[in-house]
């Protein structure tokens, strides 16, 4: 049996930057390795191994975390059946910035001996630790994305994995072999210099192409601030629901009018938007990976965690908290879980299966806790049970070794009033912003919140628009999302929560197929002046666009959309307008272009600018930023504007981005 000595792994990284029934029948995306335009600034830093260690399939129960070096052999290694050695290396990533180009990822190891034998990399999708792991608990692993064959002794062999790496983030990979009998050996961290490392190299400068309009920090320094940024994460609506093929799967039932059984048939179907599509994932573990696709778009918005609404149910969707907080610890261990419990609202209502619910996940590392070491808990709509009520739960499960404290969310709370939950609570949050004349309340809550000691977690809305209910608020474009941020902002809340992440059926910010990415960069621009408290410098254009697909009062087929037109329960009537909203380095001209109708506006400095302008339908919008004569940018509308529909669709579409983006 050949034996390979390695003397270190280094791998060169690079980046840019209630839920209806189901049918019968019904990733985080590699960072762009597109070089970056001339005048780049070279980065090359190297980052040691967090963890590593070997497992051995002959010593199935034993840890090989002391060893001070690593091995992998093949299936029939030293003669056995069952020789085969797997090593494992975790990397924490940290400091890429957003304008970063000219990117590669791979992983290259050196040998101490020649030898014919092929080594693979493979990305790891499991739970893993250095001191305990074993070949019993070893976590599962994805096919190899690179594998080379023939080493040499004292000469790197270099495997690319750029596909691995999504940014700012934690990695691990797997080394394993191919070659029935050969061993290959090599340094672990403990060895010093010789051990594991992660080289990061990039370029940046002021001609690099990049996605959003600002320099984002990186994840650790936006991690550093005080204030915390959360999403609401709703169950029913993950990324996929069956694994299926896009078209046939739950998701294309609900936004078919036939489908569900032709449940929502009279009002056009069940939802009007979706989670971006993806193909049929084959590992068996498919829900944890979609997760962690998920908790890579938030970490890149500036997000430190979910707060994930909690219950267990028949229906599994309701299952897969351990999934997530799991995912959570693999993809960037510093993201947190706020559990929000479910509870039952009936007056004197017992609170055992609240109270067992969470304690299926005591102790997990990815649950959020509080300086003094209290999980906190965060339930919907808190007071539909008394104060007294939630103190006698908490009391249990301290009894249960589970220390808790409470953040209220409200159905609704303007800084008035709710004076008796103060001395139980660690602070105060509320729902509804749905609309702009709303949004200044959460100002004065904050400041009310503070005024009684306590924290304040401000909602941040974009638009509440539920066609199963044939319902809609006016949030007029991106109003309502600038809006709670300006609140926010200006009531020095100390956290926010998107409202929603994910429930499709009402409010969602998370990436999706009618809006894109629009609300991940925005609230990224967002996010990164809450925490550093200082709006970001503009330093590349950006258009993004917002508009509804017809007219509120667009006729539609009365004989298929039986159910009625859609209804504004509160608040002002429905606007018809088109908006561009610019993000713009320097003074130009904006146009807005539908048909022969052009407006103009001009912009007299860098900054950020909302640019309205009436609805026409029977065209396609185009936008476009002007200097000195020139047309700098144009962003073409995926979204034509109808005169008339079958159904009615009252979500506002969205789209645009900077020149690399749109």
């Amino acid at each position: 049996m050949g034996v390979i000595t390695l003397l270190a792994l280094v791998v060169s990284v690079g980046t840019t930057s209630a839920a209806a029934p189901l049918s019968a029948a019904a990733t985080a995306a590699p960072l762009s390795t597109a070089p970056a335009s001339l005048g780049g600034v070279p980065t090359r830093v190297s980052v040691p191994a967090s963890d590593d260690v070997f497992i051995s399939q002959a010593e199935p129960a034993k840890s090989f975390g002391a060893a001070t070096w690593m091995s992998v052999c093949g299936a029939t290694c030293g003669g056995s059946s069952t020789g085969r050695r797997i090593a494992l290396t975790r990397f924490k990533v940290s400091g890429i910035p957003a304008n970063a180009g000219n990117v590669k990822a791979t992983l290259e190891l050196t040998s101490a001996r020649t030898t014919g034998a092929t080594l693979s990399a493979r990305e790891v999708t499991g739970a893993w630790t250095e001191a305990a792991t074993t070949w019993k608990t070893r976590p599962e692993t994805r096919k190899a994305i690179a594998s080379h064959q023939g080493l040499t002794a004292g000469v790197p062999v270099s495997l690319d994995v750029s596909s691995a790496i999504a940014g700012d983030g934690t990695y691990a990979f797997a080394l394993t072999q191919p070659d029935p009998t050969t061993a290959v050996l090599f340094s672990s961290r403990e060895t010093g210099d010789r051990g594991p490392k992660l080289t990061i190299s990039y370029t940046t400068g002021t001609t690099a192409c990049a996605a959003l309009p600002f320099d984002k920090p990186s994840a650790a320094a936006l991690r550093a601030s005080a204030k915390k940024a959360f999403a609401f994460y709703f169950p029913p609506f993950p990324v996929s629901i069956d694994n299926k093929d896009p078209a046939a799967d739950q998701y294309a039932s609900w936004l078919d009018p036939a489908g569900s059984s032709g449940l929502y048939q009279d009002r056009g179907g069940y939802l009007r938007d979706r989670p971006p599509v993806r193909t049929v994932r084959p590992e068996a573990d498919w829900r944890r990976l979609d997760f962690e696709t998920e908790i890579r778009q938030a970490v890149a918005q500036g997000l430190d965690g979910f707060i994930y609404e909690h219950h267990t149910s028949s229906d599994q969707r309701w299952n897969q908290l351990p999934k997530l907080l799991d995912a959570a610890k693999n993809v960037d261990p510093a993201f947190k879980i706020i559990l929000s419990p479910d509870f039952p609202t009936a007056a004197g209502a017992s609170d055992a299966k609240m109270i067992s619910d969470i304690l299926l996940v005591k102790g997990h590392p990815s649950l959020f806790t509080l300086p003094d070491g209290n999980v906190l808990l965060a339930p919907y709509t808190i007071e539909r049970q008394p104060p007294a009520w939630w103190k006698k739960a908490q009391d249990k499960l301290a009894l249960q070794g589970m220390k808790t404290s409470l953040m209220t969310i409200f159905g609704y709370w303007n800084g008035t009033g709710k004076t008796e939950w103060d001395p139980y609570v660690y602070g105060h949050s509320s729902w509804g912003a749905n609309r702009p004349e709303v949004t200044d309340a959460f100002r004065r809550a904050s400041e009310a919140a503070h005024d009684r000691e306590l924290k304040y977690m401000a909602p941040i809305g974009f638009e509440d628009t539920r066609a199963k209910e044939l319902h809609f608020w006016e949030a007029r474009n991106s109003s309502t999302l600038r809006g709670s941020w300006k609140a926010a902002i200006d009531g020095k809340a100390d956290w926010v929560q998107l409202v929603t992440w994910n429930d499709y059926s009402e409010s969602q910010q998370a990436p999706s197929k009618v809006r894109g990415d629009v609300l991940a960069d925005v609230n990224a621009y967002y996010t990164t002046w809450f925490k550093t408290g200082k709006a970001p410098a503009i330093v590349r254009d950006a258009l993004y666009y917002f508009h509804r697909s017809h007219k509120a009062n667009a006729p539609y087929d009365t004989r298929k959309q039986t159910a009625g037109r859609f209804t504004i329960p509160a608040g002002p009537g429905a606007v018809d307008e088109v908006e561009l909203l610019a993000f713009v380095k320097e003074p130009g001209r904006l146009v807005v272009k539908q048909g022969s109708n052009v407006k103009t506006k001009d912009v007299p400095a860098a900054g950020v600018v909302s640019f309205k302008v009436p609805m026409v339908p029977g065209t396609t919008p185009v936008f476009e930023l002007r200097r000195d004569g020139a047309t700098v940018q144009t962003v073409r509308s995926q979204t034509p504007i109808r005169a008339g529909v079958t159904y009615q669709d009252m979500i506002y579409h969205a789209g645009g981005g900077t020149a690399c983006s749109s």
